[in-house]
């Protein structure tokens, strides 16, 4: 460790310290950069807030630095991955920290630049502050695996676990795919009785019935699951099938109870007295009633496919499906394929259906894509989700970065990244497609958390096209059907044996809200990010007590789990009140 960084990062956490021990807010503020950023984690309110500049942050720890007390704190030293060392900005110094509260212990992690060359004043571009586990309520961590001084076998264990957790469970989780599993194994490492109900016959159906050649677009450090990270043999990037089957004995692993073919019927209710729901559930075509504290809504924030209505359907001659519905390109030999929609998916397919022999291919766009290629997604992706950078670790530096300012960042170097990429998108506007960096040249990455779509990450079908062999019509929109195609709104017809709409899905509120009737309305939005930069509902009160949402990618669900599990243990122990 450099002496020059241990010293820079001690001087200002020990003027930091000293402002919070004393609750010194116009002395903690005056440590921070005019447009230093702030990411409170359930320390000074039960939230997840972002402030940026000194006036917000001024005005947040007005109204919250009293309202506890923050002592012990101790700069990370001797740890080899938050020692103070150089950060991510050039000529900066990063650090994390631990300190306590009355309720709990936390960490953070803060990244200094240098205001004042001459006088050598060092200023907090960022700092992160989280609630880390409460008094008490630490994560269980790894059993003995001697039950009862070997009197009962595990498998025997499991099944008496399971009856109690079946019979009473204090929370319900909807849906049992990437982020409700690892909610679960989160919740029971926290000693939360958790039951999780999933439609689909097995765990990981929601992946099998996806197209045949998906592979997931992220690396296997951003996508691996908590606590259990994938082999060193894995693939890079995980196909359809390995994602499928690693959840199935994910489940196994994790021992987390699940049942299969259950879904809830309408309309729970919650009881505010009692603060519990009235679930019933169809499992299997048994009709069960439990009565749980809390339910996690984890079904991601995709509800059913959308398909755009178009005049004359029923004269066409040939056969349409939504891209949810696409089992791959063998059955399309010989045809001749529109695909409808130039995000991930829409290419994807595109690319499949010409290599399985499709006699044309046709990808018909109706706005502009935001197109950056895989090699430079996973460059940037590679920087904080390293393979030699544990995945905890990597989550929290990434938390240290607000949306908000990685959104800047990316914006002011949008120019450099359509440099890289520069042959790629000017074959792709040479073939006729419109592209573009995003609505305000931020790139793919924010529209991950902003949109969930509406973007092409290229693995491939870029190539294609700019050599012709997929063709690329943009257009404002499609007219109608003819017997034999489509007609476009500039009276181009596109020749078509099938249509393939990979036009998106509809918000997942519009599902829940047939089932949980009014209560979603109450609950508010989920997905998407608020103006502070954080993803609405997500992890933290949606509005309703007791009902919660869990959406996001692997990344997002690994790393708020954490907090939803502390927020459930903090209203059962008094600290938090239901519904803020």
């Amino acid at each position: 460790m450099d002496q020059d960084f241990d010293r820079i990062a001690s001087s200002w956490f020990a003027q930091f310290s000293l402002s919070l021990r004393q609750q010194d807010v116009p002395g903690c503020v005056s440590l921070f950069h005019s447009s230093g950023w702030l990411r409170d984690l359930l320390v000074f309110t039960w939230n997840l807030r972002t402030l940026n500049g000194h006036d917000q942050i001024l005005n947040y720890l007005n109204s919250n630095m009293k309202l506890t007390t923050i002592s012990q704190l101790k700069l990370s030293s001797d740890d080899v991955y938050f020692q103070p060392s150089p950060g991510d900005l050039p000529g900066s110094i990063s650090s994390g920290f631990t300190f306590s509260t009355p309720i709990g212990i936390g960490r953070g992690l803060f990244t200094l630049i240098p205001t004042d060359p001459v006088s050598g004043i060092w200023k907090a571009f960022t700092l992160l502050m989280s609630l880390d586990s409460l008094n008490d309520y630490e994560p269980i961590g790894a059993e003995q695996g001697n039950y009862h001084g070997n009197a009962m076998c595990w498998s025997e264990v499991r099944e008496q676990r399971a009856r109690v957790i079946e019979a009473n469970p204090h929370v319900l989780i909807v849906g049992a795919g990437q982020n409700g599993l690892q909610v679960a194994a989160r919740f029971k490492q926290m000693g939360i009785p958790t039951l999780l109900i999933e439609k689909n016959k097995r765990i990981g159906d929601q992946w099998r019935k996806r197209y045949p050649s998906l592979t997931l677009h992220t690396t296997k450090e951003h996508h691996t699951m908590l606590y259990q990270p994938y082999p060193e043999t894995w693939p890079r990037f995980t196909p359809r099938d390995k994602v499928a089957d690693w959840l199935e004995q994910y489940a196994v692993s994790q021992d987390l109870v699940v049942w299969m073919q259950s879904r809830p019927l309408p309309t729970p209710s919650y009881d505010e007295q009692k603060k519990e729901w009235s679930v019933c559930i169809d499992r299997n075509g048994q009709i069960l009633t439990i009565h749980p504290k809390h339910i996690v809504l984890a079904t991601g924030t995709l509800g059913g496919a959308y398909t755009p209505s178009v005049e004359g359907h029923s004269i066409f001659n040939g056969y349409t499906l939504h891209s949810d519905s696409y089992t791959g390109g063998p059955q399309f030999y010989g045809k001749r394929v529109v695909v409808v929609g130039t995000g991930n998916s829409g290419a994807d397919l595109a690319l499949d259906i010409h290599v399985r022999g499709a006699k044309s291919v046709t990808l018909l766009q109706r706005s502009s894509t935001c197109v950056q290629s895989s090699k430079t997604v996973v460059e940037m992706l590679d920087r904080v989700w390293a393979p030699d950078i544990p995945t905890e670790v990597a989550d929290y530096r990434a938390a240290g970065t607000p949306f908000n300012l990685i959104k800047q960042t990316l914006r002011e170097h949008k120019d450099e990244y359509w440099e890289k990429d520069k042959e790629l998108l000017e074959g792709l506007i040479k073939a006729g497609l419109n592209v573009d960096l995003g609505p305000d040249g931020s790139g793919i990455l924010p529209l991950v958390s902003e949109r969930g779509g509406g973007y092409w990450m290229d693995v491939g079908c870029a190539d294609y096209v700019i050599s012709g062999k997929i063709k690329v019509k943009s257009t404002s929109g499609i007219r109608k059907f003819t017997e034999t195609g489509l007609m476009l709104e500039d009276g181009t017809v596109l020749e078509a044996d099938v249509v393939v709409f990979a036009t998106g899905f509809v918000n997942i509120r519009t599902v829940m809200k047939e089932i949980f009737g009014d209560a979603i309305d109450k609950a508010g939005p989920a997905g998407g990010v608020d103006e502070e930069g954080e993803v609405k509902g997500a992890y933290r009160s949606t509005g309703h007590p007791g009902l919660w949402y869990a959406p996001g990618d692997f990344q997002l669900s690994r790393f708020g789990s954490r907090f939803l599990a502390i927020q459930l243990q903090a209203i059962e122990l008094g600290y938090m009140k239901q519904g803020i």
